[in-house]
């Protein structure tokens, strides 16, 4: 496993931190009150967990597939690459980073410039900052497009992100969009998590180096 796929899956791993507090509902008939009505239903995240699966197709390296689990701060993502396992763990303002590669456990900081507030926001309304409209109907789903508004400014949100919602969970189906040339799908995306499925447990990992990275305060 690259290092470059570990940055990236830990980058997209705090995008997940706020998946959370992801706004987004379905109900009437607008693009607008399905957005709201499902934003109800993932708030619930906030207290039981939310689990999905983040699919990215990475320039160079292909596409890959990471199964996310969160509550509240707390978080773990579990990927397979041609063979390698590799799981990070996220708990405030700490990372542990599991490698089968390399059999080591790399405990650090997360840093200050990759907190999840930017993409916390984007998620906590998803029609903050976006125009959504409903561009197709079937007896199962909405398929909703969110195009980002004229006065939206900011160079961290993509321009378009495409979402499918449906109409008897209330929860996403997908949501896909492209950033700084990723394309990244949410699928699969469900209520309910608990503490021991987010926290890393070193009895598991016995006979796995453990590297401490954080620096100490004096």
């Amino acid at each position: 496993m690259t290092n470059l796929y570990i940055c990236i899956m830990k980058r997209f791993l705090i995008i997940a931190l706020a998946i959370a507090a992801f706004a987004m509902p379905v109900a009437a008939q607008s693009a607008k009150e399905i957005v709201d009505r499902m934003n109800q239903e993932l708030n619930k995240g906030d207290d039981q967990g939310t689990a999905m699966t983040m699919d990215m197709n990475i320039p160079i390296l292909g596409q890959f597939s990471t199964s996310i689990k969160s509550l509240g701060k707390m978080s773990r993502a579990d990927m397979d690459v041609k063979g390698e396992k590799g799981i990070v763990w996220i708990v405030n303002d700490t990372s542990w980073t599991y490698s089968s590669k390399s059999n080591e456990i790399e405990i650090d900081i997360v840093k200050a410039g990759d907190n999840s507030s930017k993409e916390a926001e984007m998620l906590d309304d998803i029609t903050k900052g976006y125009d959504v409209s409903l561009v197709k109907e079937t007896g199962d789903t909405w398929e909703i497009l969110c195009k980002k508004s004229k006065g939206n400014i900011s160079k961290e949100d993509p321009s378009k992100m495409d979402l499918v919602v449906s109409k008897k969970t209330y929860l996403p189906v997908s949501l896909k969009t492209k950033m700084k040339g990723i394309t990244v799908t949410l699928r699969d995306i469900s209520i309910g998590v608990s503490k021991a499925e987010v926290t890393f447990n070193p009895s598991a990992y016995k006979g796995v180096n453990i590297v401490d990275k954080r620096q100490v305060l004096q």
